[in-house]
């Protein structure tokens, strides 16, 4: 066993033994909700949070929330301000119901965790309730599922990757079909919306910032927008 690992289980060593000797340890909770679906509401996630910190008799440090996709990190203002806690170590474990409400990526995943591990921080899951990094079997359980995680993405990249080959072998569209306005038509269309843009937009079907880029190509500037019936 090299330094490095005799390291790391020590660190684990030391968190089981606070644990063990220390029932009423702090802990954070952490939910999260997608903007994706209105539906959601992180008290479902939160219920079953405390419910176990309950019964654990684990004393409940802090509640962060956020409503935010996963990688959406800059919206994720529970996450950063859970993150600066942690270096502050002001809990012992971070209790979530799913990984998934933590991150996305399985290695970004294992970088937290060995990160909060070295500050003396465990992680539990609920809904995976045999990742535990509080004991050693929990950590060995996390790697090998990141691990197989990582390869089942390869897998499912690797299948895309074939898919689109096959279909542009076949003569098939490969992503977003190219617009093709003709510019008399956005003119048209500008002095029929009273040179509004994003009324234009709506009537062409096309986004704003396509137009803006046809106008470009042009060589009609946005001072010259009022001006447009003049030039069809």
């Amino acid at each position: 066993m090299n330094t490095e690992n005799i390291a790391y289980q020590k660190a684990i060593d030391r968190l089981e033994a606070h644990i063990q000797g220390n029932r009423a340890i702090k802990v954070a909770l952490y939910a999260r909700i997608s903007t994706d679906d209105k539906q959601q509401d992180p008290e479902t996630q939160l219920y079953a949070l405390r419910r176990f910190c309950q019964d654990a008799n684990w004393e409940i440090y802090q509640e962060y929330i956020d409503r935010a996709r996963a990688k959406d990190y800059r919206h994720r203002l529970a996450w950063q301000q859970l993150q600066k806690d942690a270096r502050q170590r002001k809990f012992k474990v971070v209790l979530l119901f799913d990984l998934s409400r933590g991150w996305r990526d399985t290695r970004e995943c294992l970088n937290c965790v060995e990160d909060w591990f070295e500050r003396g921080i465990g992680i539990k899951s609920l809904k995976q309730d045999i990742i535990d990094t509080t004991t050693s079997m929990g950590k060995l359980i996390l790697q090998i599922m990141a691990a197989l995680a990582e390869f089942e993405s390869a897998q499912v990249s690797e299948r895309v990757a074939a898919g689109m080959a096959r279909a542009k072998a076949q003569g098939k569209q490969i992503g977003r079909k190219e617009l093709s306005i003709r510019k008399t038509d956005i003119y048209d269309a500008l002095r029929t919306n009273q040179n509004n843009i994003a009324g234009a937009a709506k009537k062409l079907g096309c986004s704003r910032a396509y137009i803006y880029k046809k106008l470009a190509e042009g060589g009609t500037t946005s001072q010259s927008y009022e001006e447009v019936s003049d030039i069809c």
